[in-house]
């Protein structure tokens, strides 16, 4: 075990990755396992990484213990690079680390096919799932320039236009202890969603959310503020 991953840690990352991504059972677990511990900034223990994941710049990536990158998910991480893109970038005072960083706490499940890209920040707490489909994102494009009001030209949203004509807005995203992000609902820059909410399928988080309510809708909205035991349904007592 320890030559044969002496020798996949000798090959260039994206071959080394190729060989292992989908590599099955036990014995491809543990190359996984062992391969990103040596990569990530930090691997806590008892951490699962199964098939079909993909971690970009895992030298800014750290993992609680006790978590599991389920098939397909990707984390990308690493500060923004923009070139001669424009590039607002603003603050969340709910983060801790630093831009492009990202931060797994304990008992976190990022669940099949998520995508967490934190090149503006990205912090994510104990106890929480994000569900199949959900994406968060740190960065995106915007179709104006909020460093400049005055600023009247309209950007495009293609990473392949000139650089000229893109606009790109970062800012950090905090998910807090033990909150939950529904299947295939997004997260925008800027946003904290507080600790013990959960956000309901499919919907878009553009604004922070407070802690303990349920959120849900595209833009979402708080739908119920109490999350404490013993709510009811409505219809249903």
């Amino acid at each position: 075990m320890l030559r044969l991953l002496s020798h996949l840690t000798a090959l260039p990352g994206g071959l080394a990755e190729w060989l292992i991504a989908d590599m099955p059972g036990a014995l491809g677990r543990r190359l996984r396992r062992a391969y990103w511990g040596r990569r990530l900034r930090h691997m806590g223990q008892g951490v699962q990484i199964d098939t079909g994941v993909r971690i970009v710049n895992p030298g800014h990536v750290s993992i609680g213990d006790n978590c599991w990158l389920d098939h397909g998910a990707q984390i990308i991480a690493g500060p923004p690079r923009p070139g001669d893109r424009r590039l607002w970038q603003g603050d969340n005072p709910d983060f801790t680390g630093t831009v492009g960083e990202v931060r797994l706490g304990r008992n976190v499940h990022v669940a099949n096919f998520c995508v967490l890209q934190g090149h503006g920040g990205l912090q994510i707490g104990d106890n929480i799932t994000t569900a199949s489909g959900s994406k968060v994102y740190s960065m995106s494009h915007h179709h104006a320039n909020p460093a400049d009001p005055s600023d009247r030209h309209k950007y495009k949203f293609s990473t392949m236009a000139p650089a000229r004509d893109q606009s790109l807005v970062a800012a950090p995203v905090v998910l807090q202890d033990d909150a939950a992000l529904g299947l295939n609902s997004v997260v925008l820059p800027g946003v904290t969603l507080g600790a013990g909410s959960w956000v309901a399928a499919g919907s878009v988080v553009t604004r922070s959310l407070p802690a303990n309510v349920l959120a849900g809708g595209a833009p979402a909205r708080v739908l119920r503020e109490d999350l404490t035991p013993g709510w009811s349904v409505p219809g249903r007592g």
